[in-house]
């Protein structure tokens, strides 16, 4: 099975991102300040798995990260602070309590459980090269016992001021994916096809490690080759949506036609807006916009915002670079992730929209439609 893993890494993807000395990144970070929220009804603060896998409908989709210049393949509501999870400590998730589905009748299509996904990656009108990188993997199974379903997603922004940035980013992309994959998909699978229940690592804890390490190698400590880069990593595992970030890239989860951001950024005018020293009128033309106090690829232990909250029936998950939400208002994402069209003629409606608005950056964007 870990053949699985190196299928799914032998593309490319570019990305860019212009940055001042990795202490004060050049970069809007998505960050969040959470605190542990409280378990749902259902087991999620056992350390092991006591009931069978729940198994859901399995077309498996994969889709690696495709390099691009062109395209490859909100209304801002808070969060409320019971929502809100830090990054330690952190509790193991029973695999059988994240469906929160109910089983249905097997009529046909009645009660198969979906993830659709679509993204772009644009160069954008003034940069050379495209820095950003973008992921996704999204796994489904049909049968007599399903796998619940599965939905790995990832946004990364390259810093352009620094040493390589595309490289950064591709690789951090690549790294997180490939932790994830091999920690909690691949036992999934070896779960199921066994028929025995194997404790399962808490979620938040594999995705923390998976962003450490991906720091760890990238690092590199010799002047003018330091390197950076922003990460939004989504994880869909059956009814519950598990986030980890660092950067400007950001994340929103659409719920009844009204788009919140799950994220905050680790910006410096982020920090003046916190502390009342700006409004956001005046954030979005402050000269320092761009500049960033935390980024991927800083060496040491980095301090990783995560968040996990459970999935309604139905909505949409965004992950974005800030090559679109810096020029597309939040309430024109709305807009446009509301209205009746595919996913793909969303994103790319999104990244014209950017271009339109001067695409002055490299522009990300990755939609999920989730339905249960």
């Amino acid at each position: 099975m870990r053949d699985l893993l190196g299928k799914l890494f032998s593309g490319q993807n570019g990305s860019n991102r212009s940055e001042s000395p990795l202490n004060s990144h050049s970069r809007t970070d998505t960050g969040i300040e959470a605190e542990q929220n409280d378990v749902e009804a259902g087991g999620e603060d056992e350390n092991t798995i006591e009931q069978t896998i729940e198994m859901m409908p399995v077309e498996v989709v994969v889709t690696p990260v495709g390099e691009s210049s062109a395209a490859v393949s909100g209304a801002e509501s808070q969060v409320t602070e019971d929502e809100r999870v830090k990054t330690s400590p952190l509790a193991p998730t029973a695999l059988d309590t994240l469906t929160g589905i109910s089983k249905r009748t097997n009529s046909r299509n009645d009660g198969r459980p979906t993830l659709q996904a679509a993204h772009c990656s644009h160069l954008g009108n003034r940069r050379t090269r495209n820095e950003d990188s973008t992921f996704m993997f999204t796994a489904a199974s049909g049968g007599q016992e399903p796998l619940i379903p599965f939905g790995l997603y990832v946004v990364a922004d390259g810093m352009g001021g620094h040493h390589a940035g595309h490289e950064a980013s591709r690789s951090v992309s690549w790294l997180v994916a490939s932790t994830v994959l091999e920690r909690i998909y691949l036992p999934m699978l070896e779960s199921s096809m066994s028929k025995r229940i194997r404790q399962q690592e808490p979620i938040l804890e594999v995705l923390v490690d998976a962003v450490q390490n991906a720091n760890l190698q990238i690092y590199n400590p010799e002047p003018g080759k330091d390197s950076g880069t922003t990460v939004t990593t989504g994880l869909l595992l059956g009814q519950r949506l598990f986030i980890a970030h660092v950067g400007d890239s950001r994340a929103y989860i659409l719920i009844d036609d009204e788009l919140s951001l799950l994220t905050t950024d680790h910006s410096y005018v982020q920090r003046l807006q916190d502390a009342g020293q700006l409004t956001e009128e005046e954030a979005a033309v402050h000269p320092q916009r761009n500049m960033l106090y935390k980024a991927v690829g800083q060496g040491g232990l980095l301090d990783i915002d995560t968040f996990t909250r459970s999935l309604p029936g139905s909505g949409m998950l965004v992950l974005c670079s800030d090559g679109l939400w810096g020029l597309v208002d939040d309430s024109q994402i709305q807009e446009v992730i509301t209205s009746d069209v595919s996913l793909m003629k969303m994103t790319d409606k999104l990244v014209n929209m950017a271009l339109e608005a001067g695409g002055h950056d490299n522009i990300s964007v990755v939609l999920v439609e989730f339905s249960f």
